[in-house]
C-alpha cells in the first residue's frame, strides 16, 4: 500500500469523531431553538426586553438575567486580566528553572480545581468579605455613581458573582497568554537586550506584540464565564432585579435556568423560556468563543512568519 493512501486512510479514520462532535453541535442548536418556539410566538420580542418571571401568571422576560450575564462576565474578565497577566510574565520572563516549574503547575493545578469549591469558598468568605471591606465602603464613599449606589445587604450580588467566577478562570487565561507569549520569536528579544533594554522595557516591547493574544484571551474567558453556572447560583443572589448597582443581587441566564429548572414542567411556557434564554447565550458563547479563536489564530500565523 503505498504512503499516499495510508496517509488518506489515516485522515478517514479521524473523519467520524469530527462528524459527531459537529453534529453534537447542530443538535443542540436545534433542540434549543424547536424548543423555545412556543415562548417566542407568545411572547414575541418581550421575552427579552422586560425582566420578570412569574410562572403562576404565565408571564416571563429574561433582560435581567441577560444583562445580568454580560455585566458579571465582564466583571469577571477584568478581575481575571488583573490576576492573569502578571502572573504570565512573572511565568514567562522572571521565574527561571525548578520554580517556575512549580509555580506554573500550581497555576494549571488551580485550572482543574472544580467549580463548587470556589463556589462554597465564595459563599463563606469571599462574599462576606467583599460586603465588609469593598462594597460597603465604596457605597459609603462612592454611593452617587451608579454602580455603587445601592447599599449591600447580604454580600451576594452581580460584582460578587463577577470577582468569584473571575477568580476561577484565571488558570485558563493564564494559560492563553503564557502558550501565546512563548510563541513571539527570541529575535526580538535579543533585539531589545541588543540595544540595551531594560528588563521593563523588553517586557512592555513583548507585550505589545502579544496584544491580539491577550485580546482573545480575554473573548475565550468571556464566553467562559458567560456560561459558568455552580458559582453564578451560589454568589449572585437570585433576583429578578434589573439595576445600574452591581451590588444588588440578580440573575445569570445559567443560574436562572439551573434554579428554575426542575419546577418548569409544571407549567405551559417556563421550560420553553429557559430554552430560549439558553439559545441567546449558546449562540453569544458560539459568536464570542469563534472571534477569539480566529483573533489568536491570526496572530499566531503572523508573529511565527
Amino acid at each position: 500500500m503505498s504512503r499516499s493512501k495510508h496517509d488518506r486512510l489515516f485522515l478517514i479514520s479521524f473523519l467520524p469523531t469530527a462528524f459527531i462532535i459537529s453534529s453534537i453541535l447542530v443538535l443542540f442548536l436545534i433542540i434549543f431553538s424547536s424548543n423555545s418556539l412556543d415562548s417566542i410566538k407568545m411572547f414575541g420580542v418581550k421575552l427579552f426586553t422586560e425582566s420578570i418571571w412569574d410562572p403562576e401568571k404565565e408571564v416571563y422576560g429574561v433582560l435581567a438575567p441577560i444583562i445580568g450575564t454580560f455585566t458579571a462576565s465582564f466583571i469577571a474578565v477584568f478581575i481575571s486580566l488583573f490576576f492573569s497577566l502578571p502572573l504570565s510574565i512573572l511565568i514567562t520572563e522572571f521565574l527561571r528553572g525548578r520554580i517556575r516549574d512549580i509555580f506554573s503547575s500550581v497555576v494549571e493545578l488551580m485550572g482543574g480545581i472544580p467549580t463548587i469549591v470556589y463556589a462554597v469558598w465564595s459563599l463563606n468568605y469571599l462574599a462576606p468579605f467583599l460586603r465588609s471591606y469593598i462594597m460597603e465602603p465604596l457605597h459609603m464613599y462612592l454611593g452617587f455613581i451608579p454602580f455603587f449606589s445601592c447599599r449591600p445587604v447580604t454580600g451576594f450580588s452581580i460584582f460578587t458573582a463577577g470577582i468569584a467566577i473571575g477568580i476561577s478562570i484565571v488558570p485558563y487565561m493564564t494559560s492563553i497568554i503564557v502558550e501565546s507569549y512563548r510563541l513571539i520569536p527570541s529575535i526580538y528579544r535579543e533585539a531589545c537586550l541588543g540595544i540595551g533594554a531594560t528588563r521593563y522595557e523588553t517586557t512592555k516591547i513583548l507585550l505589545s506584540l502579544a496584544k491580539p493574544a491577550i485580546l482573545a484571551s480575554a473573548i475565550l474567558g468571556f464566553a467562559r464565564a458567560a456560561g459558568e453556572t455552580t458559582i453564578a447560583v451560589v454568589t449572585i443572589g437570585n433576583s429578578m432585579n434589573l439595576s445600574p448597582c452591581i451590588f444588588a443581587p440578580g440573575y445569570t441566564v445559567s443560574a436562572l435556568i439551573a434554579s428554575n429548572y426542575e419546577n418548569a414542567g409544571l407549567y405551559i411556557y417556563a421550560e420553553s423560556v429557559l430554552h430560549a434564554s439558553a439559545l441567546v447565550i449558546l449562540f453569544a458563547t458560539l459568536i464570542l468563543s469563534f472571534a477569539g479563536l480566529m483573533i489568536l489564530d491570526r496572530w499566531r500565523v503572523k508573529i511565527v512568519v
